[in-house]
């Protein structure tokens, strides 16, 4: 009984000292410049970059605006504008110029998930963004579905330059 005591102990001992995984803080994250490579590939097309460029800050009404540079390789560029607002803890809503209603990100622990529908070809977005070990990078992960089925997917790394 003392051994299974003393293991318990143990066990527990070291899973406090364990370090904890750090919280991907969305704001903070995207507030001043970061820079996304990533590499899209759409159904019956080879894979090409999408470049990302974004500024990030509060306006006056306090929501969050993130304006993207967008430069997708054989197109011309574009900037799309995020504006977001929480509506409860690690919950966002919003809208983005490219969507078509509302923007959803739910925070859990170190990841994202992004939901939208987007207004070129009604496709459905989901992106998830993982902190990495760095805490200054994101992996970046978008599928784009229509009807069910897989239109396009994008993966990449955003990086916080600032």
């Amino acid at each position: 009984m003392k051994r299974f005591a003393a293991a318990l102990l143990l066990m527990a001992a070291g899973a406090s000292a364990a370090p904890d995984k750090p919280m991907l803080d969305m704001t903070a994250f995207f507030s001043g410049k970061t820079h996304a490579d990533n590499v899209i590939k759409i159904a019956l097309h080879g894979p090409h970059k999408l470049i990302v460029d974004s500024i990030g800050g509060h306006n006056k009404e306090g929501e969050f605006v993130l304006i993207d540079t967008v430069r997708e390789e054989g197109k011309p560029e574009r900037k799309r504008t995020w504006v977001m607002h929480p509506v409860g803890p690690d919950h966002f809503s919003g809208v983005l110029s490219d969507a078509i209603g509302p923007v959803d990100i739910v925070v859990s622990g170190p990841s994202a998930t992004i939901r939208y529908t987007m207004k070129d070809g009604n496709l459905k977005i989901v992106q998830q963004v993982q902190l990495q070990g760095d805490g200054k990078s994101l992996a970046n992960h978008v599928v784009a579905k229509k009807f069910g089925l897989t239109f396009a997917k994008v993966d990449g790394t955003i990086r916080k330059l600032d």
